[in-house]
């Protein structure tokens, strides 16, 4: 505690504090000099400048590293980086292949089609050229026939306008290993190739189309050209009424075999010249039976009572004075034969002698000898036949054609009783069934 009133001096200000030898107190001198020393001597001696060194720290570790230590760091920083890009340039990969798989696939699928298709068109244009040629005379329309010309014509310049394909792609799927710069370089091509094998894929379907287009063309025309020849031909049929089945079966044979194979597939070039020349027999024909039918008015008579008897079998009658064997002069006498058409039904020839013509207003027996003729034909109607060939009859001719001539009411020599006997009860019967 010091006095409020006194002063407190500091410093220079402070009077000298001196011990009586002289001394500061604690035996120290003020200044720092030592005790006893003179003042003066010390004073006037140079003062050595001297450096006190900081306090020593701790040693820092070096931080330095070898070539082969840095060297490792850096690659497996790029390694780092390098899997990173790879595992993401794959998975990119994977991601785009689906789509362009699929849009390869549609593309390729389209092409296919398009080949398919283009092959197809061009037999079709062939067959066509070859029907072109072949196809003449009366019964081809000069129109139908032009407008095949036509559509061969634009079918070719379908097939010609092939559409531009989008190349080939080299790329390597998903499950092949392939650097990542390889990968990106995959994506970034399959992103440009997806649209343009959509797009390729859209111009060959357009192809197809307009190929198929053609072809069904051709298809149609050659089948105006089928069906107008069918047409013609049935007219010509309706208009010779009094042709001979032979003629008009050889009409319906060509009309099938057009209507089977109307181009030249089967190596046949004569198709449409045979159907002409068969309608051309068939009118010929009609025009003889006619004239025949005017100068030989009886067998007119009895070719009519024949058919009136058949059931509509439809069969010929040819006259001769020797049939089978037995001349005219002696014998009523009469054959029948059997011949097949293009539907299976079959038709006849009956071959009668002229006796038949000459007896045919005073002696029933020359009529019994036609029925008996129109009975062997009645086996081509199934409903005879299976009588024909059942257990009364085991497909015997001559005896099947007698019982029916008997069962129709003709129980007369005549019907086949002078050449080969009467017939059972049961057999007449069973062929009077077949009515």
């Amino acid at each position: 505690m010091h006095d409020a009133d006194q002063p407190t001096v500091t410093g220079a200000d402070a009077p000298e504090q001196t011990a009586p030898d002289g001394t500061a107190p604690g035996g120290v001198g003020f200044g720092g000099f030592p005790a006893g020393a003179d003042r003066t001597t010390l004073a006037e001696q140079p003062v050595e400048f001297v450096m006190v060194p900081p306090e020593p720290r701790a040693p820092r570790r070096d931080r330095r590293m070898g070539g082969v230590a840095a060297a490792a760091v850096v690659a497996g920083v790029v390694a780092a980086w390098a899997v990173g890009h790879q595992v993401v340039a794959t998975v990119v990969h994977a991601e785009v292949w689906p789509a362009w798989v699929a849009a390869d696939t549609a593309y390729d699928e389209a092409a296919a089609d398009y080949r398919e298709t283009a092959e197809r068109a061009q037999s079709a244009i062939d067959r066509g050229d070859a029907l072109v040629a072949i196809a003449v005379g009366e019964l081809v329309a000069d129109e139908d026939r032009a407008n095949l010309e036509a559509s061969i014509s634009a079918a070719g310049e379908a097939i010609a306008d092939r559409p531009a394909s989008p190349g080939i792609a080299e790329l390597d799927a998903p499950s092949t290993f392939a650097p990542a710069w390889e990968r990106y370089a995959d994506v970034v091509e399959m992103i440009g190739l997806i649209p343009s094998r959509e797009a390729a894929s859209a111009r060959y379907e357009a192809a197809r189309d307009r190929v198929a287009e053609g072809s069904l063309a051709i298809a149609d025309a050659t089948e105006a050209i089928v069906a107008g020849a069918e047409a013609r031909t049935a007219a010509a049929i309706e208009e010779n009424p009094s042709a001979t089945v032979a003629s008009r079966v050889a009409v319906e044979d060509a009309v099938a075999a057009l209507r089977h194979s109307p181009g030249v597939s089967s190596g046949d070039t004569t198709r449409y010249a045979d159907l002409a020349a068969a309608v051309d027999e068939l009118r010929a024909s009609h025009a003889a039976e006619e004239a025949e039918r005017v100068e030989f008015p009886v067998r007119a008579e009895i070719e009519d009572f024949a058919r009136s008897v058949a059931f509509g079998v439809p069969f010929d009658v040819e006259w001769a004075y020797e049939v089978g064997g037995y001349a005219s002069d002696g014998y009523y006498s009469g054959t029948a034969e059997f011949f097949e058409d293009g539907d299976g039904e079959g038709w006849g020839l009956i071959s009668l002698t002229h006796s038949i013509e000459d007896a045919w207003s005073w002696d029933e027996n020359a009529k019994a000898v036609v029925v008996h003729e129109v009975g062997h034909v009645q086996v081509m109607r199934e409903a005879c036949a299976t009588i024909f060939t059942g257990a009364e009859f085991g497909g015997d001719h001559e005896v099947w054609a007698t019982a029916w001539a008997i069962g129709m009411g003709y129980d007369l020599p005549g019907a086949g009783i002078e050449a080969y006997g009467r017939p059972t009860d049961a057999q007449i019967a069973a062929a009077s069934a077949c009515r």
